[in-house]
């Protein structure tokens, strides 16, 4: 079981203090990896036990065997990073283009041990199963939420936009009901308003999908189904967002193997629409 599959599965139980420590963990890992219990909390500016017993609410012994999974983790996505420098060594040392091939190159092998088929299966049944797809995003992520709707509108699925805060999220899910999937996608951390929305979907009894990051495992209230990886090398300011827009690819592809007589019917029709309109 992952550190993230561990995270996620204690969520509800995480205090402040606990997803002050796991953002080191998560986002520092190259760092963290080399860190005391005592160390980690003082970097993380909480109490020197918090440590201990976060790795005890994961389901650990204690802190150092937490630390020695983080290390197998990282040592993991380290291989996955020495093999794609070997596919860029002609490039010359230096080059912008070349580190970001690099970077994103891992990033997207490290997403294949993050995320199962199986996973993006569940997602894409539950779009396909949904009345109705509310997608919420805020910030950088509604530049993949633009992509994804757009997709699911030709495939002649029935989308919510949720854009705007408070207010005009809140007067886009009034009728929202129980045959209906929120969808959010979220990176870096928790939105303003992803409680808000969550809680409702919930009192409504509306499936949940989420698309995160590192962030992911410890938004609260949790998913009903959570996508998440990885978005490059931890612990700097650029994180690409092709991992998210490649688990919404892969979900829209899924949609279209698994519902393929659906969805081609759609396309056709859709095809016969742009034939009249232009």
């Amino acid at each position: 079981m992952t550190l993230l599959a561990r995270i996620q599965d204690s969520s509800e139980r995480l205090t402040r203090s606990d997803r002050r420590i796991i953002e080191i963990l998560l986002g520092q890992q190259s760092e963290a990896v080399f860190l005391s219990a005592a160390q980690l909390a003082e970097r993380a500016e909480v109490h020197e036990t918090t440590a201990t017993r976060l790795a005890q609410k994961l389901g650990f012994s204690g802190y150092p065997e937490l630390r020695a999974q983080l290390q197998r983790e990282l040592l993991s996505g380290q291989d996955a990073a020495a093999r794609m420098r070997k596919s860029v060594a002609k490039v010359a040392d230096g080059s912008y283009l070349a580190d970001l091939v690099q970077s994103e190159l891992a990033a997207l092998e490290q997403l294949t041990r993050c995320v199962a088929q199986g996973d993006v299966d569940i997602a894409a049944d539950m779009i396909v199963a949904a009345r109705r797809i509310f997608i919420f995003a805020q910030g950088h992520a509604t530049s993949v939420s633009a992509f994804l709707q757009r997709r699911l509108d030709r495939f002649g699925m029935a989308t919510v936009t949720l854009t705007g805060r408070g207010r005009d999220i809140a007067e886009r899910l009034t009728s929202l009901g129980p045959q209906d999937l929120i969808l959010i996608l979220a990176f870096r951390k928790q939105p303003r308003d992803y409680a808000a929305v969550m809680g409702h979907a919930a009192r409504m009894g509306a499936g949940s999908l989420l698309i995160s990051d590192l962030a992911g495992p410890t938004m609260v209230p949790a998913a009903g189904h959570l996508l998440a990886a990885p978005r490059g090398r931890s612990g700097t300011e650029f994180q690409t967002p092709i991992v998210p827009m490649t688990i919404v690819n892969a979900i829209l592809l899924t949609i279209a193997g698994r519902h393929e007589t659906q969805v081609v019917a759609k396309l056709e029709e859709l095809a016969g629409l742009f034939d009249r309109f232009e």
